[in-house]
């Protein structure tokens, strides 16, 4: 048993990202759910419910968990969307020393005597769904015992190769169970999870979840077990959720996504800071830390499987361990990321007033929608955070994450569109708040949110930055024809560019510059020549770039998902671009490249920071140090991009006319940028390399590093540099008129 706060850490991470597609439950022609992750029929929407950990934690019994899931009943949250009550850890006795006659986990039914079959049919008569809990690998005393794995004629011994080393268990320590060894004996490893998989399924469980899973990158033996306990579950035919905790790792998301139903982006939410019982739950530095460490995960949700933030501790007053405005903005940031919803609480005593937040329906719907937000600017506490919603309005919350109460505005350019004003809808208070030109700003008190819905009122223009649409086997670009799509030599003309407007659910409006209306697909036909219209934010004019791995994408529409292919292979000028179903025909890939404006000037915002581009001391002389800085409106901020020979431009500052430049020059990694005078020298030339619709990494022309901020810090301030690539958010910039 534990002696110490039963605390599960997970390591902190500011590099790495994967940048995947959100879909939406449904298209707005009304088409089927789009489903890019585990494929089970779970987590079409993120998950709701409840979890023992948090309140119970190790002394879960049958009589309070079917108390807390009669509350869950009789509260009104069945009857808001919430459906899951979940049994966490210490059910069960020693694996060390106790399992079944197959090496199994034993219920102790000192706790449960009347077993888990019981309790799960007593919850699936309330309308609710059972959901349970283990660890990886197998049983030390499985081992011990070598004990028959069911129905064959395999033993425990035949899958574990290392006794010196064990697999993560919570409640007895890491003496308790093997890691498995899929290698050692695939058919015997598979056939022990399944004969577990399904006696859980004879209980009736809904969702499974396994801690302790991957708590490094790169660590294989927790994508194994994912893997084989997502083939166990499935084989059982039953549908079951499968959620990973704890502290996953962003490198490994593509594992995730395509073998689970939800993953956990950390360490525990709870505070553990209660004398003598599990209250307070939390306390405003673990819900707090939740908005820097979402960040590499944004987009990585979606149709199949969530992000999870973790426990939503709402239910009980004061015993929460947050005021009224931390409660309102834990749940905001919960449901603007897509993150399940999964209550830690008492419920059979629960707070009105945070019944009332919990079942706010218009919060509710944004979590359930799975439009992920980003955060404007991370390096001030007063933080815009906002998503497309695929209908031409966006989902905008506002945050006020110091310790005094100040304004926070939405502007929307920052968001996304100029040229409209918009109106704007108060979701926690279901109110309409008026019609405003260019911006809307609110009083917040310390800690605390609104959440808001808003809605362009007439033709607005995009932020969105330009590409020309290269296919990969002609070389050539995706160009107008009339109201037909074709391919042309590149001429440097405005109707070669394309803007990609997120839709927010991982899919783009791909707009071309000089109709400014949308590529789109006429009908269902395999083999229509591909067309524009008119932006009217239906599927058919949606599209997903599906990352090739060799640096292009295809072009996979929402409606029918047909790819954007070049009739016949052709790579002649005036070529008919089609869609075809996927081939992996070099004729069907097709790269991205960004071409800025060069009459504009941009804000150059860091991905992982939301931070400026900036020039020290708003300086106009040479040599003067590059820094990141909060937004502020200045001359500084601003850059234009002058493209030069070789595809390269030089980064000129607005205010001064200086270039971003590697002072020397140098090739030392971690060298802080200044700006310089323009003297033709490679030193203050870049090219812009994509990172993903609406992404771009800057390069050195030089000595190839990157443009980085220091370790990924979102303090003002933070010295821009020079960096050897390494793949983190930290490289990655947006370019904002």
């Amino acid at each position: 048993m534990h002696t110490a706060p039963l605390v599960r850490p997970g390591p902190r991470r500011v590099f790495a990202v994967f940048l995947a597609a959100l879909l939406a439950l449904f298209c707005a022609n009304g088409s089927q759910p789009k489903a890019y992750a585990q494929s089970n029929g779970a987590a079409l929407t993120p998950l709701m419910g409840w979890s023992s950990w948090s309140f119970l934690r190790s002394a879960p019994t049958e009589a309070k968990m079917k108390a807390q899931a009669q509350s869950m009943s009789s509260s009104g949250l069945v009857a808001a969307g919430y459906k899951y009550v979940n049994l966490d850890d210490f059910y069960y006795l020693n694996p060390g020393t106790t399992v079944d006659s197959y090496g199994r986990w034993v219920i102790d039914t000192g706790k449960f005597p009347d077993g888990m079959a019981n309790l799960g049919s007593y919850i699936h008569s309330l309308g609710e769904k059972f959901g349970m809990y283990l660890t990886p690998g197998i049983p030390v005393a499985a081992y011990k015992q070598n004990t028959p794995i069911q129905g064959t004629s395999f033993h425990a011994q035949d899958i574990v190769s290392n006794t010196s080393s064990y697999a993560t268990n919570y409640n007895f320590g890491n003496g308790a169970m093997y890691n498995i060894d899929y290698a050692k004996n695939p058919a015997a490893a598979q056939a022990f999870l399944n004969s577990w998989a399904n006696e859980l399924a004879g209980y009736g469980i809904d969702y499974l979840k396994v801690d302790g899973i991957s708590p490094n990158d790169g660590d294989a033996q927790g994508v194994a077990d994912t893997q084989h306990w997502s083939q166990a579950l499935n084989q059982t035919g039953r549908t079951i959720h499968l959620e990973l905790s704890n502290s996953l790792t962003p490198a490994d998301a593509a594992s995730w996504q395509q073998y689970s139903n939800g993953w956990r982006i950390d360490g525990d939410v709870e505070c553990y800071c209660g004398s003598n019982s599990s209250f307070p739950l939390t306390d405003w530095n673990n819900v707090s830390q939740r908005f820097t460490d979402v960040q590499p995960w944004i987009g990585v949700g979606g149709t199949g499987g969530w992000n999870d933030l973790d426990s939503v501790e709402i239910g009980n007053g004061s015993n929460d361990g947050l005021t009224l405005d931390e409660r309102k903005t834990q749940l905001t940031l919960w449901a603007i990321e897509n993150s399940n919803l999964t209550l830690g609480v008492d419920m059979t005593h629960l707070d009105s007033t945070d019944v009332g937040l919990l079942t706010n329906s218009e919060v509710l719907a944004v979590d359930q929608a799975g439009h992920p937000a980003r955060a404007v600017d991370r390096t001030t506490p007063l933080q815009t955070w906002y998503a497309a919603n695929g209908d031409g309005s966006y989902t905008v919350a506002l945050f006020n994450l110091s310790g005094s109460a100040a304004t926070v505005t939405a502007n929307w350019k920052d968001i996304g569109f100029t040229g409209s004003s918009a109106t704007v809808h108060d979701d926690w208070s279901h109110s309409n708040l008026g019609t405003f030109a260019t911006s809307y700003g609110v009083s917040l008190p310390a800690h605390g949110t609104t959440l808001l819905k808003v809605v362009p009122t007439g033709a607005a223009s995009y932020n969105a930055i330009s590409y020309n649409i290269v296919n990969a086997n002609s070389s050539m670009n995706l160009a107008t024809s009339g109201s037909s799509i074709v391919q042309q030599s590149p001429d440097n003309a405005l109707d070669q560019e394309w803007q990609l407007v997120p839709v927010g659910d991982g899919s783009y409006k791909v707009l071309n510059r000089t109709s400014h209306q949308q590529l789109a697909v006429p009908s269902t036909t395999q083999g229509a020549q591909l067309t524009q219209k008119a932006n009217d934010n239906a599927a058919d004019s949606q599209w997903r770039f599906v990352p090739t791995g060799s640096g292009s994408y295809t072009l996979k529409s929402s409606s029918d998902g047909q790819v954007a292919d070049v009739s016949g292979a052709s790579t002649s000028a005036g070529a008919s671009v089609i869609q075809w179903p996927a081939n992996n025909g070099a004729n069907q890939k097709w790269t991205l490249v960004p071409v800025p404006d060069a009459n504009q000037g941009y804000r150059v915002e860091n991905l992982l920071t939301g931070g400026r581009l900036d020039v020290n001391g708003d300086s106009t002389a040479d040599s003067a140090t590059l820094v990141q800085w909060s937004d502020n409106g200045q001359a500084d901020q601003r850059w234009t991009f002058a493209k030069q020979s070789g595809g390269a431009y030089t980064i000129v500052n607005a205010n001064s006319g200086k270039l971003v430049n590697i002072p020397g020059p140098t090739t030392a990694t971690a060298t802080q940028l200044i700006q310089f005078s323009d003297d033709g020298n490679s030193n203050s030339r870049w090219t812009l390399v994509d990172e993903g619709p609406g992404v771009v990494g800057l390069r050195s022309v030089y000595d190839g590093q990157m443009i980085d901020v220091s370790n990924g810090s979102t303090n003002t301030g933070t010295a821009v540099i020079q960096f050897t690539a390494n793949g983190g958010q930290n490289q990655d910039w947006t370019l904002v008129p």
